[in-house]
């Protein structure tokens, strides 16, 4: 651990010590209470590294490293990582490594260099970012990954989603799908995203394989919609001309899904839509039933921004955590999206 990241928890250890004494030596309840009161206080101790260092004049300084800016997802990532780092007391930098590797690694090079005390880091590469992550830790800086991860247990800990179970719960609606509507019979294509092995990658897998159960299901195409909107849309027409008779489509996030959807009303394709997603738009045709985007799997950028905040008091701490913290995605439907709470994240970017 680093000596000036060590000096500020040593810093809150004794201001913790300090207001434990002064709740043994001026309080006049019974006994229970006051027990139950050092109790409370020795739990919070931990995470409120960032108060004590708040009300000393140094914070703990967190280096955030987004996979990118380029949709909405990470926007809303962002806006949270921001917000609640603050309310926690940190000093959040954040860093947009644009899905490139070579700028990821410059950028944790700079966090090193900068002396932060710890990276949150959504690695764009799972075995490249290893040494990058390496020469962190050998810094005294514990690296949380989140949204992914790098093919090591170096990490403190790894803040995602059951990505598998992303596209395998989109899967189990289509085949519901399928069945009542088209009699259990249906031509399916994928719009995948190699570039994005960890998050994208399973999610297409746990798609296939589970759309592939259902015995009248055939995959007519699997081809990369670059998790653009114009790609997409490009990949679709392609696909709708060799198989006009496409009846459902798979996107790994929403501007994928509403490029195939684009592609599809301009085909005049009787062909549906469900995906992987974060978005306004998709969340707002869901409610009004859109003819094509049919079902959305959502992750929730808040409980991930989360999750990877209230990790780094442990963390710093060199407490152990577990290897993984899995979050799970919502299944949304014109039915179900009346029930999520998308729109207060909306509202809350800047």
């Amino acid at each position: 651990m680093k000596k000036r990241t060590l000096n500020k928890l040593m810093a809150l250890g004794l201001a913790a010590s300090m207001v434990l004494g002064m709740a043994a030596c001026g309080s006049s309840g019974d006994t229970k209470e006051e027990g139950q009161g050092t109790a409370e206080s020795t739990t919070a101790s931990a995470d409120d590294t960032a108060t004590a260092d708040a009300d000393s004049g140094d914070k703990i300084v967190v280096g955030v490293d987004l996979y990118y800016r380029r949709d909405e997802y990470y926007v809303d990532l962002e806006t949270t990582f921001r917000a609640y780092g603050e309310e926690k007391g940190y000093e959040m930098v954040i860093s947009d490594a644009d899905g490139d590797v070579t700028t990821q690694i410059s950028q944790i090079e700079d966090f090193i260099t900068q002396g932060v005390d710890v990276i949150l880091l959504a690695a764009a590469d799972p075995t490249a970012l290893i040494p990058a992550c390496q020469d962190a830790i050998d810094a005294g800086i514990p690296v949380i990954c989140y949204d992914g991860g790098i093919d090591s247990d170096i990490p403190a800990t790894k803040v995602i989603f059951d990505y598998y179970e992303d596209g395998a719960m989109v899967a189990e609606w289509a085949k519901q799908y399928i069945t009542d509507n088209l009699g259990g019979k249906a031509k399916v294509a994928i719009l995948d995203f190699p570039a994005s092995p960890i998050v994208c990658g399973l999610r297409a897998q746990g798609f296939a394989e589970t759309i592939s159960q259902l015995d009248g299901v055939e995959i007519v195409a699997q081809q990369d919609g670059k998790a653009s909107r114009t790609d997409a849309m490009a990949v679709m027409e392609n696909i709708l001309t060799a198989n006009p008779d496409v009846d459902l489509v798979y996107g790994i996030n929403y501007d994928t899904g509403a490029g195939a959807a684009s592609a599809i009303e301009a085909a005049g394709s009787k062909a549906v839509v469900c995906c992987n997603a974060w978005g306004q738009e998709g969340f707002e045709k869901l409610e009004n039933n859109d003819p094509y985007i049919k079902c959305m799997a959502a992750s929730s950028p808040v409980t991930q921004a989360h999750d990877a905040i209230d990790a780094i008091a442990s963390a710093l701490a060199g407490e152990e955590l577990p290897k993984e913290t899995l979050s799970h995605s919502t299944l949304l439907t014109a039915e179900t999206i009346k029930d999520f709470d998308w729109k207060s994240i909306v509202a809350a970017r800047k």
